[in-house]
Parts: C-alpha cells; sequence; structure tokens
C-alpha cells in the first residue's frame, strides 16, 4: 500500500465531522489558485482540491500549464498523476490507469 492508499485509508476511518475538517484543511493548503490553468470561473465557484475532489465542473478545460508537480501538499498525501482540474481526481486516474494501462493518463 503506498501513501495515498494510506491516507485514504486513514481518512476513511475518521468520522464525518473529521472527514470534513480534514478537506477543509487540504483545501487550506491547496495551491490551484496559483495555476496557470486556474481561471476566474473556477475561483468564483470555490472550486479547489481537484486531486481530491475531482475534475472542474464546468470551469476549466484548456490546459495552461500545470503547478501540480510542484505541489507540497501533493506531495504529502502521495499523489501520482497531475492535471487533477482536468482529468479527475487521484483515484479516478488510478483507476482508470489499472483499465488502459498509463498511455492515456499522462
Amino acid at each position: 500500500m503506498d501513501k495515498f492508499e494510506q491516507t485514504m485509508e486513514s481518512v476513511a476511518k475518521k468520522s464525518p465531522k473529521e472527514q470534513a475538517d480534514l478537506i477543509a484543511d487540504f483545501k487550506s493548503k491547496c495551491p490551484c489558485p496559483s495555476c496557470p490553468t486556474y481561471n476566474n470561473c473556477a475561483s468564483k465557484a470555490s472550486e479547489k482540491l481537484f486531486c481530491v475532489t475531482g475534475k472542474s465542473f464546468m470551469c476549466i478545460s484548456d490546459d495552461k500549464g500545470c503547478s501540480c508537480p510542484q505541489c507540497s501538499l501533493g506531495k504529502e498525501v502521495g499523489l501520482k498523476h497531475q492535471k487533477f482540474c482536468i482529468k479527475g481526481s487521484e483515484m479516478a486516474q488510478r483507476y482508470e490507469n489499472t483499465l488502459w494501462g498509463t498511455s492515456l493518463n499522462r
């Protein structure tokens, strides 16, 4: 089990209130608003933490660069993928990778 899986297992064992508090803490550390791809629409919609919550619902579609590889939060929780605002959460990308392999993920 890698770091991300351990983190998710730990989160799953917490109460709903503790999970919400943890997500709020992650959002406070989230660097998404400083990413070149992040836009005004996403800001107004309070979208961020795409690595956990999944891709942007309606705001982000154009890739203008990715800050994910430098994300300290990503390193803290063991993320392997990137471009979460466009491609989906870490969990979703890992699932797709098991179905289709790595060539479609990057």
